[in-house]
């Protein structure tokens, strides 16, 4: 019993450390897809929200003319939602500031460039 705890104790933090190493599924990556964000006037905001939804908070904005990368999943996909209305939804950074959040696909130009 003994060398049972004393051989738990010794693993315990090894594991810890890996599973801290391991991404996770829900893991972001930085794509090779950078878009501009598109809007009626340059420089006018354009609102960049905790959720996928217009009933999410909005800490922060980006301008119209920026750039923001599109963010992918571990698979490799853009991580998307759709909306309550139908509209879809990209999860992006800004990497300038590294700022995250979630940009509707109306403000965003249709092109990777």
């Amino acid at each position: 019993m003994k060398i049972q705890n004393i051989v738990i104790t010794a693993i315990a933090p090894v594991l810890t450390l890996f599973t801290f190493f391991t991404p996770s599924a829900n893991a972001q990556y930085l794509s090779d897809c950078n878009v501009r964000i598109v809007g009626r006037e340059r420089g006018t905001r354009v609102n960049l929200r905790d959720g996928a939804g217009t009933e999410y908070s909005s800490p922060s904005y980006l301008l119209v003319g920026q750039y923001v990368n599109m963010l992918n999943n571990a698979s490799g996909n853009r991580i998307s939602r759709e909306d309550s209305e139908g509209y879809t939804w990209y999860y992006v950074e800004y990497e300038p500031s590294a700022t995250r959040g979630w940009l509707r696909e109306d403000f965003i130009a249709p092109r990777c460039s």
